[in-house]
């Protein structure tokens, strides 16, 4: 039976929505004051110049650590100038001082290319503000990997993996966590859609996402339960400097599995009023792999034409929004829509045949099994500073909607079903974020309050995860204290307390095709109201300009999810019978994480260990024995221990005196189940990545900017399994990639080209579900993009 919504009760939380647009407008204006931040949305502290129709300037200030100044708006004032080192002079005349907004962009000025004096924090450790390792990325950054997938745009970065489950559909994976140990956070709101398991990807588009931030440890403290390993922070798309309407159309193509994509991207400004849209298309057909057989359930079974038969798929994507600026602050209503449709592939679900996986002669058409997934997102962000004082409101709504189709079978319970829905969940999600943050005598206090409500339904003719409703609320206090000009420290505590009641699934029992009045429990009624404190501290020591040294020591807490405590059915997507545990309790990690960078002048070294340990580790591990449903493999139970990890990343990067960047990446993740003394299922392999990126100097007119490099990853063998789980082998990688612009009639068109397993290696991604069956990664790809401006 659908269980529906009771949108009545909601009717206060979607007052709080568009109460949060209109917030903006009583924002007092009692001088002009702004943030001074660099392209990855991070405070510089910048020079800022007044002057009058002189040569010389009126004053001089100086942004504190935060980015903030606060200006003398009076005559005789013409202009302002605001300037860094390593940045562009950003010139703003007196009409404009009016309409400026909260922050002040400052792009990175082209000497950037030969320096390195921020090569180190900036790539490997991150900014001064937070004691975790971080890294940042650009929008631009991100497209340039030329990814179909959010996670996969992410897989480069140094300990951060992607797991792979089929083609457009991806999970970040950060130092070995993933799942809902990594949380996500877009424009404030934290992305809901992963609770129903490892099939089920990020539903965000990397045409419609802002710049990304991404913290490698413990991050509860601020985020919530859910960041237990790690957070990856989607910024918003900046507002528009300056009134006018810009805009790029991109083109998108690849080779393996035939993908072609389009995106138009719109920005608008009128003087406090902006507006901003995104809109992209993408559809692929079947990939190739370098296989003609795999195994399943014991089967070995044909790959027909090297191709994996119904893995096309199609997806249409867009992102709306509108707001206004302030001297001390912005409002912003944001609309989002994610939408895919994609082939199960047909050889791993229920008892295939080899007539099953005959070339039916179409590679783009998306048969029964498949899945639609639909991710709906209103946002609502607003922030302005008064005093000194910074406020965010934060309020959201999701509707997260999966729809698995199939033909009419049972498995074993009862007589055939009519339909096609063979699983649907309905997940609506309500957030509201509220954070101030204020000076104090010693330095700066942020406060904290987070609530979310989720309301969980189901329908179809089989059974996974049952009807669910959680409450859920935090609050939590940060005290930042800069010992000294060199020093910073941080010390903070959060209590987080959950309401969750999961219903009760009974089973009808036939016989003969006959219903005999009996019932099988699935899973019996689930009732929790766990309540659990998280604390951290960390210390950022900026010895001199060359040396950067942090140290964090965190605890991070994570409440089981309904599908670790309930589910118990056939999971098509990942091949195999999951089977839930309702005794888990509440998982509880420590983590030290020291970071360290040297620099020289053409020389940049990083290294970031780090060492954990969990109590009440949960994880799914193979059992050993198969389901007792007919049509399935293998039953997977869900499981909790204690656990060690430890490891760590490390950066070298070198600019010869020819422009040469050279880097190296050398990551690893070592775990251990302290009771059964056996390694952690999916534990990423170590792995090693060189890069080469060579900058050719301007030889042309029409073509400039022009970036050719190549990538070279070697991955060792995973031999530290868990029981029943498969060793991997190795492999040796090479990419190809070039960048650059091409000049039309005064119009740069951006032109991105990539070749990824340059050398058609077959391999196998222990991280990948297709691991399980014995499928290796796609061979040979080539991708190309091409943006073409609209201003």
């Amino acid at each position: 039976m659908l269980h529906k919504v009771d949108f009545q009760n909601s009717i206060g939380l979607w007052l709080l929505l568009f109460f949060g647009l209109g917030l903006g407008t009583v924002i007092a204006q009692e001088k002009l004051s702004f943030q001074v931040v660099d392209q990855n949305r991070q405070p510089l502290s910048a020079h800022v110049y007044g002057f009058s129709d002189q040569k010389d300037p009126l004053w001089v200030l100086v942004a504190d650590r935060e980015g903030q100044v606060s200006i003398p708006l009076k005559s005789p004032l013409e202009k302002i100038e605001i300037s860094h080192v390593g940045f562009e002079k950003r010139t703003v005349h007196f009409p404009q001082l009016k309409n400026l907004k909260g922050e002040i962009l400052l792009i990175s000025s082209s000497q950037d290319l030969e320096e390195v004096s921020v090569l180190g924090r900036k790539e490997a450790l991150g900014t001064l503000s937070s004691s975790l390792s971080t890294l940042q990325v650009s929008k631009e950054q991100m497209l340039n990997q030329q990814s179909i997938t959010f996670a996969g745009a992410l897989e480069n970065l140094p300990g951060v993996q992607a797991m792979n489950v089929g083609v457009g559909i991806s999970k970040p994976m950060i130092r070995g966590l993933s799942f809902n140990r990594i949380l996500i956070e877009d424009s404030g709101i934290k992305q809901e859609g992963q609770q129903w398991g490892a099939d089920h990807g990020l539903e965000i588009d990397p045409h419609t996402s802002g710049d990304v931030e991404i913290f490698k440890g413990p991050v509860s403290l601020i985020f919530g339960p859910d960041a237990l390993g790690g957070v990856v922070k989607i910024h918003p798309t900046p507002a528009p400097e300056t009134d006018g309407i810009t805009g790029a159309i991109t083109l998108d193509a690849q080779s393996n599995s035939r993908l072609i994509g389009s995106s138009i991207n719109l920005l608008a400004r009128k003087g406090q009023y902006f507006g901003l849209g995104t809109l992209s298309v993408l559809g692929h057909g079947d990939y190739e792999v370098p296989a003609d057989r795999y195994t399943y359930a014991g089967y070995l079974l044909p790959i027909a034409d090297q191709r994996l038969k119904n893995t096309a798929g199609r997806q249409l994507n867009f992102s709306l929004g509108g707001g206004k600026v302030f001297s001390n602050g912005e409002t912003r209503l944001t609309l989002s829509r994610f939408g895919q449709e994609a082939g199960i592939f047909t050889g791993a679900v229920g008892i295939p045949t080899a007539y099953s996986l005959e070339d039916d002669g179409d590679s783009r058409d998306i048969q029964f099994p498949r899945q639609i997934n639909t991710h709906w997102k209103l946002i609502s962000n607003t922030h302005w500073t008064i005093a000194k004082k910074e406020y965010h409101v934060n309020l959201g709504y999701q509707a997260n909607r999966r729809q698995e189709e199939s033909l009419p079978h049972v498995h074993g319970v009862g007589p055939t079903p009519s339909g096609n829905l063979a699983l649907g969940l309905s997940l609506d999600t309500y957030t509201a974020n509220f954070s101030m943050k204020t000076p104090i005598s010693v330095g700066s206090l942020q406060v904290g309050w987070m609530n979310q409500f989720m309301n969980n339904t189901y329908d179809g003719f089989e059974f996974l995860l049952p009807a669910y409703r959680s409450l859920q609320s935090g609050i939590y206090g940060v005290l930042e204290w800069p010992i000294s000009e060199e020093i910073s420290w941080n010390l903070g505590a959060r209590v987080d307390a959950q309401r969750l009641r999961i219903d009760e699934h009974l089973q009808p029992i036939y016989e003969r095709l006959q219903p005999t009045g009996e019932y099988d429990q699935r899973n019996p009624d689930i009732s929790r109201n766990p309540v659990a404190p998280s604390i951290s501290t960390g210390w950022v020591w900026q010895v001199d300009d060359q040396k950067l040294i942090k140290f964090n020591l965190g605890s991070g807490i994570r409440f089981p999810t309904p599908i670790e405590l309930a589910s118990n059915g056939i999971h098509h997507g990942n091949f195999r019978h999951e089977k839930g545990n309702s005794t888990l309790a509440t998982e509880r990690s420590w983590q030290a994480d020291l970071g360290f960078s040297q620099e020289w002048k053409t020389i940049s070294f990083a290294i970031s260990p780090f060492v954990s340990i969990y109590q009440d580790f949960i994880y799914l591990a193979p059992s050993g024995r198969f389901s007792p449903l007919p049509g399935s493999s293998m039953l997977w139970e869900y499981r909790q221990d204690n656990a060690l990890f430890a490891g760590g990343e490390i950066q070298l990067s070198y600019y010869s005196p020819w422009k040469l960047k050279t880097t190296i990446i050398g990551e690893y993740v070592w775990n251990q189940n302290l009771e059964t003394l056996l390694p952690l299922p999916l534990t990423p392999p170590a792995s090693i990545l060189a890069s080469l990126d060579y900058p050719f100097p301007k030889f042309s007119s029409v073509f400039e900017g022009l970036n050719i490099g190549m990538d070279f990853r070697n991955t060792f063998d995973q031999n530290r399994v868990a029981r029943n789980e498969q060793p991997t082998p190795g492999y040796f990688l090479i990419d190809w990639r070039m960048s650059g612009r091409i000049n039309i009639s005064q119009k740069p068109l951006e032109l991105n080209l990539s070749i990824r397993n340059l050398g058609n290696v077959r391999y196998m991604n222990h991280l990948s579900r297709y691991r399980l069956i014995n499928i290796p990664e796609p061979g040979r790809n080539i991708s190309l993009s091409l943006t073409f401006p609209l201003n």
